[in-house]
């Protein structure tokens, strides 16, 4: 699901809805589902002082259902199998994205405003299923830089990376 919460910017749902069922048959999700919120600087800030003590605005920040368990030095892999958590099965969490945080990270970076949100919910993503490029030694990034081909958003017109 695709949830637009802010009204200063225009955005296409629809374009954001396509490319999550892509990436979810590309990362063999099958059922598990996952959100996608779209909202403004000021409540991605209120949200990461909340929840990561960090009083800045972010680009992305994900919430996670369940905890993934992670052992140490290993990589989490996405769940195979069907899971229940207070009586919700196959949720993954919410991907939250400050619109207004896509459009300045786009135009620093010489690509559109969507190709950088469907970055963004990718690397929400990978969050959710318990990746984390701080930990990881360079996992995340890599399978999040290789995904990025395979999805066809790497090869935006004056993209330079991110």
């Amino acid at each position: 699901m695709v949830i637009n919460l802010q009204r200063r910017f225009e955005i296409s749902p629809a374009a954001l809805r396509g490319f999550v069922r892509s990436l979810r048959r590309r990362m063999r999700l099958g059922n598990m589902q996952f959100n996608v919120c779209i909202v403004d600087d000021e409540s991605i800030r209120g949200m990461n002082s909340t929840f990561r003590g960090k009083d800045k605005a972010t680009d992305v920040l994900s919430f996670p259902w369940e905890e993934v368990a992670k052992v140490e030095g290993r990589k989490a892999r996405p769940r195979k199998r069907r899971r229940e958590v207070r009586g919700i099965s196959n949720f993954l969490g919410d991907v939250v994205i400050s619109v207004e945080m896509a459009r300045r990270n786009a135009a620093e970076e010489g690509h559109s405003t969507l190709n950088e949100m469907r970055w963004l919910i990718l690397h929400g993503l990978l969050h959710l299923l318990g990746y984390d490029h701080e930990r990881d030694k360079g996992e995340m990034v890599a399978l999040e830089l290789k995904l990025r081909e395979r999805l066809g958003i790497a090869d935006d017109p004056g993209s330079k990376g991110h």
